[in-house]
């Protein structure tokens, strides 16, 4: 919990990270440009581990790109993702386009690193590449691989035409905070064998790259626009996305394409607007676990998808609730009824549970790995399954405000970053991307627990931030420890009713009510939302 939930100051500051005005601009190129794509997923790789849902990824984006009346698409799943056929396929893609087109590559599978084949060609002394399906470390299968200088080859070719490259896959490092395997762990796309990396290569089957490789690699290639998974550092993870085994910045992307990063609603999606919906949908999908990167840095303004197909409007300002998938940890007989006491879920696996109780223990895991919440005592006492039951209303209302916030999304984040927290530190939550004024804010605590922090009359807040923020929150870290959920909410108009009524629900376990509120007061306005977990741990 984060200082009794209670506010220590409020400040404006401002934000660190791109800024979207740097650098060069680009042409912005004839109105309705011309798009083609080569669309990429591997799952069943025939010499190293296996992955569940990059072939998800790569029909969910060929579905996506199909709607914006994409014709010129070429999808690899699996085996017919062999390196000669994906090269000959850009290449194909380049003759039949016009210079002014736009030419998307996203890739979801496997990456991996090797030492730099050429001494001093990069400064880390690694050279990255993607792994196809029939690749192996030793031998002919070598060849079996895209290398990072070679991507930069295929890109030169195809300017002036404008390139969007996503690839969902990752290199090496860790994760931001510690898995609890009682999610289920699906796996991350970090190339292995038995568990060991992949990061060496022997008997290497392609040649050396050439000096024009290397200058194209090195060089600023300014058609170019690169989304990454995640910074070298970090691992990306597959995960539950409507009970399917997906990539965050897969999932985002498609949804970017339906017309979800179209903020201001022209049908035309910049730069800028792509980068914002891709890095807050994975914070958000991914509970600050995952942080996409983004090449270049700045040039905001220029538009990438012409056209992007029109948003869907909402039905409500909230989805309707649905049931959450539950699994319960103990001797079956026990399991079934105990899960007979709560409302709002239905029972689940192994493999697509968004919520696990560890009766044992009283632990409460997320799908995304995290413990939510430790709720020791007899696992059939009704005061342990009544705060149970405030865990799964809790999540619930998670669940839904990240769907709602997916078309109308604030820009929150956690400083000094996305990890485990420990009793007496201080965190930072800033907000920022609003174009409503009228400003509220509430946590949820593990259990449910409202906590109302803003505005707040004893301190005499004003009802209205900045338009498009920063606005900073800083708290510090109390016992108990587990997850908590800021929840921001900016609007156009005054919300005066909402905070009273959310005041009132101040100490109490009352998730549910939130979101009977929150339709309540708020419905038909253009709301934006944000939520955001801070994890703590005694550990």
């Amino acid at each position: 919990m984060i200082a009794g939930l209670r506010r220590l100051t409020v400040l404006a500051t401002v934000f660190a990270g791109l800024s979207l005005a740097a650098g060069p601009m680009l042409a912005a190129g004839p109105a309705r440009a011309e798009i083609a794509a080569l669309v990429i997923g591997i799952d069943n790789y025939s010499r190293i581990n296996p992955l569940q849902g990059a072939v998800n990824d790569a029909r969910d984006i060929a579905d996506a790109l199909k709607g914006l009346g994409v014709r010129k698409l070429r999808l690899f799943v699996d085996g017919e993702a062999e390196r000669s056929r994906i090269i000959a396929a850009w290449r194909q893609l380049i003759a039949e386009t016009s210079p002014d087109s736009t030419l998307v590559l996203t890739f979801a599978g496997h990456g991996a690193q090797q030492p730099e084949r050429v001494p001093g060609s990069e400064a880390d002394g690694l050279d990255e590449f993607l792994v196809l399906a029939d690749f192996a470390p030793r031998g002919p299968g070598t060849a079996q691989r895209l290398t990072d200088d070679e991507i930069a080859v295929l890109f030169k070719e195809a300017a002036p035409r404008r390139v969007i490259f996503v690839s969902d896959s990752c290199h090496s490092g860790t994760m931001t905070r510690a898995f609890d395997d009682r999610a289920g762990k699906l796996g991350t796309r970090a190339a292995t064998i038995d568990g060991v990396p992949v990061d060496h290569i022997e008997g290497d089957a392609l040649p050396l790259p050439t000096r024009a490789a290397l200058q194209a690699e090195a060089e600023e290639q300014p058609n170019v626009t690169f989304f990454a998974a995640v910074a070298d550092d970090e691992l990306a993870p597959e995960v539950l996305i409507d009970r399917k085994p997906r990539g965050a910045l897969s999932w985002a992307f498609a949804n970017a394409l339906r017309g979800q990063a179209d903020r201001d609603g022209d049908g035309v999606v910049t730069k800028g607007e792509l980068e914002a919906h891709i890095r807050g949908a994975v914070r958000m999908a991914l509970e600050g676990r995952q942080h996409p990167q983004v090449q270049p840095r700045g040039r905001g303004e220029v538009p990438l998808i012409d056209p992007v197909a029109s948003r869907p409007k909402p039905p409500s300002l909230l989805p309707a609730a649905g049931a959450i998938p539950l699994r319960i940890l103990g001797k079956p007989a026990a399991a079934k009824t105990l899960a007979a006491g709560f409302t709002g879920i239905e029972p689940a696996g192994k493999d697509d549970a968004a919520l696990v109780w560890d009766s044992a223990s009283g632990e409460v895991v997320s799908s995304t790995g995290d413990v939510l919440a430790s709720i020791p005592g007899d696992p059939a006492a009704a005061e342990t399954r009544r705060r149970v039951q405030g865990v799964i209303d809790k999540w619930a209302l998670v669940l839904r405000v990240k769907a709602a916030a997916q078309d109308r999304s604030l820009a929150l984040a956690v400083e000094p970053g996305d990890r485990d927290y420990r009793k007496g530190e201080t965190v930072s939550l800033d907000i920022g991307g609003n174009s409503g004024t009228y400003f509220t804010l509430i946590n949820l605590a593990a259990d449910g627990t409202v906590n109302y922090l803003y505005p707040l009359a004893d301190r005499k807040d004003p009802p209205q931030i900045p338009r498009g923020g920063p606005y900073r929150l800083a708290l510090t870290v109390e016992p108990p420890f587990g997850a908590d959920h800021f929840l921001a909410i900016a609007s156009p108009k005054p919300m005066a009713a909402l905070q009273r009524d959310l005041a009132a629900l101040d100490g109490k376990p009352a998730a549910a009510e939130v979101a009977a509120l929150l339709n309540r007061h708020l419905a038909g306005q253009p709301v934006e939302f944000g939520i955001h977990g801070v994890y703590s741990t005694a550990r």
